[in-house]
């Protein structure tokens, strides 16, 4: 039974709610497109006032108006899309929709949130330095004031039913802490293996208890396949997303020692670098261990490579990520091994047991002008009725009755593994000037240490270089 309130979350929300990611945030479940896979924006909808359009219809107030909308390739936005007909059937507005590989996405996020003039009213976003930035140049709309306006929203929308702790990674840093973003799926990183190769090899899952334990399953499958082009792992390499989940890696080494969230491990409140930290180094070893399993190439693998290597049948076991890639997994459309896939928590390590989870949402531009009709997009692609019918294809649904719903569909295993996994989760979000800096100094630690570096000089390296730009932000005098 999914838990909608993981006990150890809860126990560090309080401290946890202001976070932000990194870099920009997890990879999509779709198998995205690098470039647009739908028309180039229209000219903005700034361009459009409600007042423009003389309609009376209390049914339909906003008939008329258009929106224009910036998704990421996704699952849920591929699923949602083929419903925006219904909507603007049901509304009488117009969207205007453009995807976009997350390879490009926020770049394009970026550019227009910046613009006196976006060319998108509604965008994707998720808990992440895109969100920081927004809120110091007021680029983002909060709200609160939509959600809380029973003229703007339905009862029916029930916004309580989305799980607080995933919302409460979209509220703005400061004491109000108003909404910024509404959660549309959520992930938490996990791990995935082929139960059929481990069943060859007669290795029992059931008794690997530790990441030791695994290691040495590790060792055992890779002698045995990598000759039939089946590599024992995969892993996110030199991927700009990469130290998002590596977070999860290093917290579970971490244990039950308090931490900053907008430093994460990293940085302790004096902004005295921490990498030196057994737990981070650890952490950082065995991301470096796993992707030195992988196959030719590994060290540049992105979200996609990773996917599309154990889908297809060549990797034996996926590390710390995204729950909602089960949706892939088990899609004969995509995936080879449908049927195959075991789903687990990451296993303990000496020193804890955690991992970290993310989530996408959709935020609503500053300077539309067309904000009413913005929220009536956002309000109906949040809704029950929307989610009910994405769930299948994200695996991450963020509302308590979409998982009572679905658990029949999802698998008993696969809801297993996730609740399990949220019960020893935390978010990881962590925002400051420099952010950017540190997660590339971080890609490139991991890949020297996955290519036989000695680790604690590359971590050394990189706690100075860590040190070094802090200070050069101003943030440690």
């Amino acid at each position: 039974m999914f838990n909608p309130f993981p006990t150890k979350f809860l126990s560090q929300s309080i401290a946890l709610t202001l976070a932000f990611s990194v870099l920009s945030g997890c990879g999509s479940s779709a198998p995205a497109q690098s470039q647009s896979a739908a028309p180039a924006p229209a000219p903005s909808s700034s361009a459009e006032p409600a007042q423009s359009t003389g309609n009376t219809d209390a049914a339909k107030p906003y008939e008329g108006q258009t929106i224009n909308v910036l998704l990421d390739a996704h699952a849920w936005q591929q699923a949602a899309e083929t419903m925006f007909d219904g909507f603007t059937e049901k509304t009488g507005i117009k969207v205007n929709a453009t995807v976009l590989g997350e390879d490009v996405y926020w770049d394009r996020v970026n550019l227009g949130l910046s613009s006196a003039n976006p060319p998108f009213d509604v965008f994707m976003l998720s808990p992440n330095m895109t969100g920081f930035t927004g809120y110091t140049n007021n680029w983002i709309a909060p709200l609160d004031e939509f959600i809380n306006d029973p003229q703007k929203t339905d009862p029916a929308y029930n916004f309580d039913d989305i799980y607080p702790y995933v919302v409460d990674g979209f509220r703005f840093p400061d004491k109000d802490g108003q909404i910024y973003g509404i959660p549309l799926t959520m992930e938490t990183y996990m791990m995935f293996y082929r139960k059929d190769l481990f069943e060859e090899q007669k290795i029992d899952v059931s008794k690997l208890e530790t990441m030791d334990d695994w290691m040495a399953a590790l060792d055992q499958i890779e002698a045995a396949y990598q000759d039939k082009g089946i590599s024992a792992a995969v892993i996110r390499g030199q991927d700009p997303t990469m130290p998002d989940e590596l977070l999860a890696a290093v917290y579970n080494n971490w244990g039950d020692r308090p931490y900053l969230a907008q430093k994460m491990f990293y940085f302790d409140e004096n902004w005295n670098t921490q990498f030196m930290d057994p737990a981070v180094i650890e952490g950082f070893k065995t991301w470096g261990k796993l992707v030195s399993m992988g196959p030719t190439g590994s060290s540049s693998f992105t979200w996609y490579d990773c996917t599309r290597q154990f889908a297809s049948g060549n990797a034996a076991t996926f590390w710390f990520d995204a729950s909602l890639f089960a949706s892939i997994f088990e899609d004969p459309a995509q995936s080879q091994v449908v049927g195959k896939v075991g789903y687990l928590p990451v296993p303990k390590t000496a020193t804890g047991n955690g991992t970290t989870h993310w989530a996408w949402g959709l935020g609503i531009t500053a300077n539309s002008q067309v904000k009413d009709a913005a929220w009536q997009f956002v309000q109906w692609a949040t809704s029950t009725e929307v989610e009910m019918a994405t769930a299948q294809s994200t695996y991450g649904p963020v509302r308590a009755s979409t998982w009572k719903a679905m658990e029949s569909i999802f698998g008993e295993e696969f809801s297993s593994a996730v609740d399990k996994s949220l019960n020893m989760s935390a978010p990881g979000y962590m925002y400051f000037n420099g952010a950017g800096e540190v997660g590339g100094r971080i890609i490139d630690a991991v890949i020297r240490i996955s290519q036989g570096e000695d680790v604690n000089t590359v971590m050394s390296w990189l706690d100075n270089e860590a040190k070094g730009i802090v200070e050069k932000e101003g943030l440690k005098a």
